[in-house]
């Protein structure tokens, strides 16, 4: 899809989005929403400025503002931009905006301590983009700030799919409005600028709802959002999953600004 594409689909996405049927979650899975909102909780620093880079409708945002000074928003989609000014409409430290990731330096003047991307790079259509959205984020942070990103990785879903196809599955696609990431060539340029803190996957919880789930529930299809997958996550939380990296189509980083 072209940049205009993208955007369009979000517009739709906000449109068609009803208050009365909203999940703790935007994401598709809200599980693994749930699991990448653990991790950036756990990494955004008390009471400093953050930046939330995509923030959607602003189920994820809630949870970072009440650990900021203040919160900004921002997104591409101004009927997402809607919903999330009305459910954060008696938080006076949090400011939403219409606006892309890649004109950042156009919209704020201030600097920030912490940015949060949740899964907005892959939005972007090519690695090109991908790179002129980074160094945005990389101007509108302060030295030594945190910039938390989640985002799709091609290595993991490769390796996750060429399990599902010995198992006799269908491969997992990535939807027309993504581009995944590729590791090494994104921490290649990410280290030019930022420092590599920690990385943490989602293994565990992607091979038990990716790979088990479906095995287990043929000839019916899986669900995101069944009990079996809430177990997933549950059990993810407690279980040194290094070992199943390796399934992690999806990547946690904490990055720090030289």
């Amino acid at each position: 899809m072209q940049l205009s594409e993208i955007k369009d689909h979000w517009e739709q996405a906000g449109r068609d989005f009803k208050m009365d049927e909203v999940s703790t979650s935007p994401s598709r899975d809200p599980y693994l929403g749930k699991l990448e909102e653990d991790n950036i909780l756990s990494c955004i620093p008390n009471f400093v400025s953050v930046l939330e880079i995509g923030c959607g409708d602003g189920s994820h945002t809630i949870s970072y503002a009440k650990k900021a000074r203040k919160l900004c928003g921002i997104d591409v989609s101004a009927g997402l931009i809607e919903i999330a000014r009305e459910r954060m409409k008696d938080m006076p430290n949090v400011e939403l905006s219409v606006g892309s990731a890649l004109i950042l330096t156009k919209i704020y003047r201030q600097r920030f301590d912490c940015i949060v991307s949740q899964r907005c790079l892959i939005n972007l259509p090519t690695w090109e983009y991908q790179k002129s959205a980074i160094l945005q984020y990389y101007d509108v942070l302060e030295k030594d700030g945190v910039f938390l990103l989640t985002e799709g990785f091609d290595d993991g879903l490769n390796v996750l799919n060429m399990s599902r196809r010995n198992f006799g599955l269908k491969e997992i696609q990535t939807v027309s409005y993504n581009r995944n990431l590729i590791r090494d060539q994104f921490e290649s340029f990410v280290s030019r600028y930022f420092k590599i803190v920690t990385v943490q996957n989602y293994g565990f919880y992607l091979f038990l709802s990716r790979l088990f789930h479906p095995l287990a529930v043929l000839p019916d299809e899986p669900k995101h959002d069944s009990k079996l997958n809430e177990v997933a996550m549950k059990l993810s939380r407690d279980i040194d999953g290094k070992q199943f990296e390796k399934y992690s189509y999806n990547l946690f980083y904490m990055l720090r600004k030289k």
